[in-house]
């Protein structure tokens, strides 16, 4: 009996905290700090994030150009101009590219490749506002089927490629590009309708 009485009255003073208006006064202050500390880290990461795309590094595709001729044995050569559109400079920048005839008229419904069989070549530093040209032959000659296809409009010369860079702030970032040749009376390059990704 003694025991029961002893935890009987014990229980209303272990659940009676919240009834106090210290306690109560204290928790909610706590609270409010914590939130108010909570949405000032959020508030501070977000500007940070977008100072920092402000004023990063920003590498594209500004023209391509292609020169032919579709013939046998010919080999194919195309100009990319990469520019730094951003307002800083872009960091060891690397870029993979390959040219070869796409077999089909039709892009083949599968990812394109995160990274290319060829080398990389290291471009160093892109200032902002400067552009970068990359010479590219095709990887062989062109057949005589090649050539008959090509001129049939049935297959296509393709150009696929990323570009690796990091900006200022050490942050890493990778663009694919993917550049076709359909209309062989014009020597410029259009965009795939996929694969163009630019960060």
């Amino acid at each position: 009996m003694g025991d029961t009485h002893q935890e009987g009255s014990a229980a209303p003073g272990r659940k009676s905290w919240y009834k106090n208006p210290v306690y109560v006064v204290s928790g909610c202050v706590a609270g409010v700090i914590c939130a108010i500390v909570v949405v000032f880290a959020i508030q501070s990461l977000m500007l940070k994030r977008a100072h920092q795309t402000a004023e990063r590094a920003w590498v594209k595709v500004q023209d391509a150009t292609i020169l032919g001729p579709l013939v046998q044995h010919n080999v194919p050569r195309a100009t990319i101009l990469f520019h730094n559109t951003g307002r800083s400079p872009a960091l060891t920048t690397n870029i993979r590219l390959v040219m070869t005839v796409w077999t089909s008229n039709k892009l083949p419904d599968w990812e394109m490749p995160p990274t290319l069989t060829t080398a990389a070549e290291s471009v160093g530093v892109i200032d902002p506002g400067s552009v970068v040209s990359q010479a590219l032959p095709l990887m062989t000659p062109l057949t005589d089927e090649q050539g008959m296809h090509l001129e049939r409009k049935d297959w296509f010369i393709v150009i696929l490629g990323v570009v690796s860079y990091l900006d200022i702030f050490d942050n890493p970032h990778e663009s694919k590009l993917c550049l076709i040749w359909r209309d062989t009376s014009n020597e410029h390059l259009s965009p795939c309708e996929r694969w163009n990704e630019a960060d």
